[in-house]
């Protein structure tokens, strides 16, 4: 071996990628950490028997000066009795961890415990450093060494670099979940895209379906009756337009004529529905009505030109006016209904509404499902595995200088 070889750089190890998790335990491993715990503890519970000694001696030692007053004893013996009772109970609950990975927490607390000890005796210390100073110095030294100990101990354990390990590990155990998170997702993604192309073909034999039953024979004659169904109504909104517009023209007149007309319940039917007034209107009381305002036109203070417009219109509203719109308007009803009673009467038009019905569903299932998969490919997409895996890496290079090998 040559004198300079210690300043040869040590040639990386190299290592697969499924091996990182083996390494890293054996990094740990090799630090004998849980040994050098298991020498601490023996320590401190060497440090607890030397204590409790101590406070036995305490229990049994005299005072310097006996020739002190009673009370003054008394006081003493108080304070001393406290003060064993509270140190003996905190070294009883004294429970040091084996595992290495609980010294920082635990030292923390103890530390902590020490603090409130050191509150909850201090006057009882006060008092009897006054009578037996080199007993309770023992035992704070005692405890406090304690202490030491354990901080000594979590130091080494920081400088052996386990926060990295730790660091590594966690990457590594994120890696792993996320390896079974995607293939969850992956076995998701796949149920929901069979779901949809169930769904689909659903979809495309409704389609199909309905396309079938609207070339049936018996289709065809359901059209025939929508679509002179619709012509009939188009006829009736027609003639329902042409009053309402006769009527809108008489509007003023008729109102200021039905003050001091008795018939003004039949005037108000016609202005709000010309169509339905004069199909419930079978003795034509509106032509009576509508000769009599002729004749009183000239006390309805109506302007001139709107006394001949109203008149001129009068003289149209004849007899035949409105009887063959009313007996049209009862036809087109009449053939209105018949035509109806065959519509609903249409086994194929049932048919193709409920399939219909069920092909509206399933197009919303579909957008449903759609979106369900949709949401599940970004979850997917998301888990970025070669990411997460290269972390992994680089947190162990940190540690070591490795070479890392994919399997």
């Amino acid at each position: 071996m040559g004198f300079f070889d210690f300043l040869k750089k040590k040639e990386p190890v190299a290592i697969k990628f499924s091996e990182i998790g083996e390494w890293l335990d054996k990094q740990v491993e090799d630090k004998k950490l849980n040994q050098r715990v298991g020498k601490a503890k023996s320590i401190i519970k060497e440090k607890i028997e030397n204590s409790y000694k101590f406070l036995e001696a305490m229990e049994q030692a005299g005072l310097r000066n006996e020739n002190i007053p009673d009370r003054i004893k008394h006081i003493m013996e108080g304070h001393r009795r406290t003060y064993i009772i509270k140190l003996k109970r905190f070294l009883d609950e004294i429970d040091m961890p084996d595992d290495y990975s609980e010294i920082g927490h635990y030292s923390a607390r103890f530390s902590e415990s020490i603090d409130k000890l050191s509150g909850d005796t201090q006057k009882n210390f006060m008092v009897l450093k006054e009578f037996m100073a080199n007993e309770v110095a023992r035992i704070v030294k005692s405890v406090k060494g304690i202490e030491d100990e354990l901080s000594n101990l979590q130091a080494e354990i920081e400088k052996e670099g386990l926060e990295l390990i730790k660091d590594a590990k966690i990457r590594l155990k994120q890696y792993k979940d996320d390896i079974k998170k995607k293939a969850r997702l992956e076995e998701e993604k796949a149920s929901q895209e069979k779901n949809l192309d169930s769904i689909s073909e659903r979809k495309a034999r409704l389609s199909k379906r309905i396309e079938e039953l609207k070339k049936s024979r018996e289709y065809d004659e359901f059209k025939v009756f929508i679509d002179k169904k619709q012509k009939y109504e188009e006829q009736l909104r027609k003639i329902e337009t042409d009053l309402k517009e006769v009527f809108a023209e008489l509007h003023r007149p008729l109102k200021k004529y039905k003050r001091n007309s008795l018939s003004e319940n039949i005037i108000d039917k016609y202005l709000l529905d010309p169509a339905g007034a004069l199909e419930s209107d079978d003795s034509l009381q509106i032509r009576d009505v509508l000769n009599k305002m002729k004749a009183q036109l000239d006390t309805l203070e109506l302007k001139e030109k709107q006394l001949e417009k109203t008149a001129e219109m009068i003289d149209k509203l004849d007899k035949d006016f409105f009887t063959k719109r009313k007996l049209e308007i009862g036809r087109l009803k009449g053939l209105n209904k018949e035509a109806a009673t065959h519509i609903n009467k249409s086994v194929a038009a049932l048919n193709v509404s409920e399939n219909e019905t069920w092909l509206h569903s399933v197009e919303e299932k579909i957008v449903l499902a759609e979106k369900a998969l949709e949401e599940v490919k970004k979850e997917v997409a998301d888990v970025n595995l070669d990411y997460l895996k290269q972390k992994v890496k680089e947190k162990v290079k940190e540690i070591s200088n490795v070479i890392i090998e994919d399997d």
